[in-house]
């Protein structure tokens, strides 16, 4: 492994490029009626969609989310009268619209009542034709749920469940706000499987506060005993100023540089050990998993839920906040639940922000999307797509690729760039080299799923 002044050197802060332009790119020069074009001009095929559920009954001090702390049910019902009117306005654009993918996302989707959730899909049905072989998962929180929710949730059409995990220790459960046991965890597993649905998911997250080599190591076993299908190491994002209920977390608890990058070492070779494969960035798969055959056959993409088997699908978010990634724009919609209802109500589209991309930003995209998925950039089939001389195209980057090569980050020639298995704990620094706006002030970016 590398140095850690290698480390130090490379492992730069830096965005997670689930999209490109980033979403802190965004611009309020991109309207309601930018994105109504691009729904109007999208070609017809099948389309992913994401729906966001921003209630929480808890506060979890890392949380990077948009979310909101509730127990009122009444405004859960509110907010789906609102969705539906935001489906009427989106399928009034594309009617019927193929749909091969469903995320539902949060915040918790579970906050809702399986009445509620109901009610949601089959709004969306009504609105959108949901192909027979989709994809349909949800984020789903063990703490608020019992075997009878998750055994009507194949009726419902999903197929796919992820578990918020985090840390299984109760040292770091207490600092973090989140009081999760491992048996309500494998409660909710055991449940999915007698339920019937063939994919569970994890996310776990290092970097949070006092964890240690040896604590987060028996949170691994005990997630390696449940057999997920999939899982995602996320780093910790520390971010106190932006985000209010992360300045409980004491500074002085949360482990350096050298540690997190051991605690992620550790952890993916003993989930490589385990008969994971290692994808992309932070997600690790059993090998028969459709996440590590699109990793295989290099149609693996990235988008705003992380890692997507849907190569080359456009993406409409639906909800406060939501992000649509459709026909070379992107489009965010109010992340303030009371501007988005108006909005809505007032029979406008929810846009507040977002940007159409550029010739250059789409080529950029490409190469970032390459990197952080397969880590390998084919630089002729770049060049033959584009109708560009790459090495000529990217000739300002060369200094910088030198840089990564000669520390065996990266190895690079004419036909290809390639990160090595090693240079992979910096396919973020990697793919930052290819990001135009790295160097223009940052602004304040709305954050709408997972961590930052």
């Amino acid at each position: 492994m590398f140095s850690a002044e290698v480390l130090k050197q490379f492992d730069l802060n830096g965005p997670r490029y689930t999209s490109y332009p980033t979403a802190d790119r965004f611009t309020v020069g991109f309207t309601d009626g930018d994105y109504a074009t691009a729904l109007r001009t999208m070609a017809r095929k099948p389309a992913s969609l994401y729906v966001h559920v921003p209630f929480c009954r808890s506060l979890c001090y890392y949380c990077a989310c948009n979310k909101i702390i509730s127990k009122s049910s009444t405004i859960a019902d509110e907010y789906l009268t609102s969705l539906a009117r935001e489906m009427d306005l989106v399928a009034a654009a594309q009617p019927a619209l193929p749909i091969v993918q469903v995320a539902f996302g949060g915040g918790t989707p579970n906050y809702l009542t399986i009445e509620q959730l109901t009610r949601l899909v089959r709004d969306l049905e009504a609105r959108f034709d949901f192909l027979p072989e989709r994809e349909q998962g949800v984020e789903l929180d063990p703490r608020f749920l019992d075997a009878e929710y998750v055994a009507a949730l194949p009726a419902l059409g999903f197929n796919r469940v992820s578990y918020g995990v985090q840390d299984f220790d109760e040292r770091v459960q207490k600092l973090i706000h989140r009081f999760q046991s491992f048996e309500q965890t494998a409660q909710a597993v055991q449940a999915t499987r007698a339920a019937g649905i063939g994919s569970i998911s994890f996310d776990l997250v290092y970097g949070l506060p006092i964890q240690s080599r040896e604590s987060f190591a028996a949170t691994l076993e005990r997630v390696l005993s449940l057999e997920p299908d999939r899982l995602a190491l996320f780093n910790y994002a520390h971010i106190p100023e932006r985000f209010k209920a992360q300045r409980r977390i004491p500074t002085d608890t949360l482990p350096s540089i050298a540690q997190r990058t051991e605690l992620f070492l550790y952890a993916s070779e003993r989930l490589v050990d385990a008969g994971y494969q290692a994808i992309g960035l932070d997600h690790f798969a059993k090998p028969g998993d459709p996440l590590a055959v699109a990793h295989g056959n290099a149609t693996l993409r990235r988008n705003f839920q992380g890692y997507s088997t849907h190569h080359s699908t456009d993406l409409i978010g639906l909800g406060v906040s939501a992000i649509s990634n459709v026909n070379a724009t992107f489009a965010q919609n109010s992340p303030v639940l009371e501007a988005w209802s108006e909005r809505i109500a007032g029979g406008r589209l929810a846009t507040v922000r977002g940007v159409a991309l550029s010739r250059d930003d789409q080529i950029r995209a490409r190469v970032i999307e390459e990197i952080m998925c397969v880590g390998c950039v084919d630089w002729r089939r770049l060049g033959a797509d584009y109708g560009i001389d790459a090495a000529a195209y990217f000739a300002p980057e060369q200094a910088e690729l030198e840089r990564f090569a000669a520390t065996g980050i990266i190895s690079h020639d004419a036909e290809r760039l390639v990160v090595t298995p090693q240079g992979r704990l910096l396919l973020r620094a990697v793919a930052m080299v290819f990001d135009a706006y790295k160097n223009v002030k940052r602004e304040q970016a709305v954050t709408y799923s997972r961590i930052a």
